[in-house]
């Protein structure tokens, strides 16, 4: 009993040393696969937007440009303002590599005092959450 225990242990060994073997680099992104790997990337101008002062109840609005510094197209696919009070306006359509556009932001200023709004923009990309911030004073 003793000798088929160690010939099993001996004969399952190589199998347990093998599995450990291989390429070290397998789980990392080698240079070369970045030139082939088609991605969209988004570079923004700006994601913070002072807007200045305002007259209450007039809309104010901001708008971030964008580029698409990838090799994919970019796919806006939502952008969410974080209240009711501010409308955003993106485009619909991919933005193909190379190309700008841009994302619209409008408040409507009924409240007097300084205001910081937002909105989140979810695309094809890593990440795929991006914030934009538009800040500014509506004077009474």
């Amino acid at each position: 009993m003793k000798k088929a225990v160690f010939f099993l242990w001996m004969s399952a060994l190589p199998f347990i040393g093998f599995a450990q073997w291989g390429d070290p680099n397998n789980n990392q992104i080698q240079a070369d696969d970045l030139q082939t790997t088609r991605v969209a990337r988004i570079t923004w101008t700006q994601s913070a937007i002072d807007v200045g002062a305002t007259k209450r109840n007039n809309a104010v609005s901001a708008t971030f440009e964008l580029k698409n510094t990838g090799n994919a197209p970019l796919i806006i696919s939502r952008v969410e303002a974080d209240c009711d009070c501010t409308a955003p306006e993106w485009p619909r359509t991919p933005i193909m590599p190379g190309q700008t556009a841009v994302i619209t932001l409008q408040y409507d200023a009924s409240s007097a005092g300084q205001f910081q709004k937002g909105a989140i923009v979810t695309a094809n990309t890593t990440p795929a959450q991006h914030s934009l911030i538009m800040t500014g004073v509506v004077e009474r």
